[in-house]
């Protein structure tokens, strides 16, 4: 199955149970008043070299907040806030563990940090088959047998795929995960209770219209799916069907407008004409504001099984008509390609709607090929 990441929060409370006493903030960025002395916050949506990128902050409450409402101004919306760990640089260790056929290999270095990279060599390796293994691994790491075991006996028992902490701080008998990420199995989701669909993270922050889409594809049967690639691309795409859509998407990279590219997705498995409207509705709205000069629209996909074309079209051209005014202010043409149930009728319908209001590109049907829209709408915005 697939390896997913869990959040730094839900790792850390599988690792360190009551004893962690990090805060999770989905959301809003409101801190408890009990918070005294040094804190640190950080994003917690699986984004790597945060404190590089300034995604992490370290100081009072104050100080915290502070950071937190600029992260959030910039997208994230999920965040962790823990006690601040004084140490020295040299006490930074670096301890990674991943699920491999051998067993679980770990690697380690006694100078961990931000710039571990940069010395591979110092980097050991290990693999543990059997519980006499821990005893070598902890002969040459020095870190406590205690910790290192309990780590193993979680890292399986909660179906970690990997395990990175850096840096790792050990103090005779005490282990501190100053910085944690993990991945797991993503079966693993139907065999346990202790973390969920919930705990896992998105790499990078939604566009609100990526957001919208997914609240409503959670609503319906049919799927609808939204990715913004290029919010000031030139041109937009209402794809339908899965495999359509990647030919289609795919045939634009390789002709070499790849970069003009706004959005991905789909909308398929016979949505309703409302359903269609309101995500057409938010694609429209990411073309109206893209700064492209020239902007195109390509309503395309293959001949669909059991989606209704005239069905799905009138929710378009119900989206469209909102804001007819703006399109052709932005001097925008919408090209179209598709087929299925209801094709003549929808496309007629389209093709009637589309010259109507000065937006006509081109309309075909199932008798053109699946590129035909997209190679005639490339024209037009380069």
């Amino acid at each position: 199955m697939a390896r997913v990441k869990i959040s730094e929060y839900r790792a850390k409370k599988l690792i360190l149970g009551n004893a962690y006493r990090g805060l999770e903030l989905q959301g809003g960025v409101k801190l408890p008043g009990r918070l005294t002395g040094q804190w640190v916050a950080k994003v917690d949506q699986g984004v790597k070299k945060r404190f590089k990128q300034g995604l992490v902050a370290i100081g009072s409450r104050s100080k915290l907040v502070a950071a937190l409402n600029s992260w959030k101004k910039k997208g994230f919306s999920r965040f962790i806030v823990e006690p601040f760990v004084p140490h020295k640089e040299n006490e930074e260790q670096y301890l990674s563990l991943e699920r491999v056929r051998e067993g679980i290999r770990v690697l380690h270095a006694h100078n961990g940090g931000i710039d571990v990279e940069a010395h591979p060599e110092a980097v050991k390796v290990f693999v543990v088959r059997e519980p006499a293994d821990v005893k070598k691994l902890v002969h040459a790491t020095k870190i406590p047998e205690s910790f290192l075991s309990h780590l193993l006996e979680t890292f399986n028992a909660n179906f970690f795929a990997f395990l990175e902490v850096n840096p790792l701080v050990v103090r005779k008998n005490e282990a501190y995960l100053l910085d944690a990420a993990a991945l797991v199995d993503s079966a693993g989701a139907f065999f346990t209770r202790v973390w969920s669909e919930s705990d896992i993270v998105e790499t990078k922050s939604r566009h609100p219209a990526e957001e919208r889409v997914k609240a409503l594809d959670a609503t319906t049967p049919a799927s609808l799916k939204l990715s913004v690639l290029n919010k000031n691309g030139g041109i937009f795409f209402l794809l339908s069907a899965g495999g359509g859509s990647i030919v289609i998407a795919d045939h634009a990279e390789l002709t070499g407008a790849g970069k003009l590219i706004g959005n991905y997705g789909e909308y398929s498995g016979g949505p309703t004409r409302e359903e269609t409207y309101l995500y057409a509705k938010e694609v429209i709205g990411l073309l109206l504001h893209s700064k492209a000069k020239r902007k195109a629209l390509v309503i395309a996909g293959p001949v669909a099984n059991f989606t209704d074309v005239k069905k799905t079209f009138l929710g378009i051209i119900d989206a469209l008509s909102e804001k007819v005014v703006e399109l052709r202010k932005n001097k925008v043409k919408v090209f179209v390609r598709r087929g299925g149930p209801n094709e003549a009728a929808g496309l007629g319908l389209m093709r009637e709607f589309l010259k109507r209001e000065k937006l006509l590109g081109a309309v075909y049907g199932s008798d053109a090929v699946i590129t035909r829209a997209i190679d005639e709408a490339i024209p037009t915005v380069c």
